[in-house]
């Protein structure tokens, strides 16, 4: 009787438990653009078919609007049972930090472009969570949480916790703080 052979087991064998297989276009061996030129219905390989396959791993863009979309989605959740949205709570938790604080210092104090601010900041507006005043120059809007604000604020303050618990079991929160703080640090420095 032929003993079986101790060759290398097949990939599947090799996972761990709990871990997921590779998606199927990882799995796919690099080719040198001829697949993808045919797929394409090009008669030659362009001279930007390397990139295809680099770009869904290497392109930070990508990357961090996955893992932005992940754990927006996972904040919102969360958030669901005191009617605010991720976006909304980092606002008020800006404001709350600042207050009174006028729009152009929490647009640059968050990194908000002016109509996205604007926007998340009517919306808490008429949900009557923030006062929008005129401040010691009547051209500055002075911003400042409501009382309703106040306390929509602490409730969301649990739930916020345990998307935060939940955000720390998909990657090192560590590690995102270190990227936020690089970021910022990167934004006020000229180029």
């Amino acid at each position: 009787m032929a003993r079986p052979s101790r060759s290398a087991p097949p990939p599947q064998a090799a996972r761990t438990r709990g871990s997921r297989p590779a998606p199927a276009w990882a799995a796919r061996p690099r080719d040198d653009g001829m697949d993808l030129a045919r797929r394409l219905g090009l008669d030659a390989v362009p001279p930007w078919a390397s990139y295809v396959h680099r770009g869904r791993r290497e392109c930070a863009f990508s990357q961090l609007k996955l893992v932005g979309r992940v754990v927006n989605t996972l904040y919102d959740k969360a958030l669901e049972p005191v009617g605010l949205r991720a976006n909304q709570l980092a606002l008020m938790w800006a404001i709350v930090a600042m207050e009174p604080v006028d729009l152009t210092s929490l647009g640059a104090a968050t990194l908000t472009d002016q109509t996205t601010l604007s926007r998340t900041v009517e919306n808490l507006r008429r949900s009557r969570l923030v006062s929008v005043r005129p401040g010691s120059d009547r051209r500055v809007k002075e911003l400042r949480l409501t009382a309703a604000g106040k306390a929509r604020f602490a409730a969301a303050l649990p739930y916020w916790d345990k998307a935060q618990r939940e955000a720390s079991r998909m990657m090192s929160l560590d590690v995102v703080n270190a990227l936020g703080r690089q970021v910022r640090r990167a934004m006020r420095e000229p180029a």
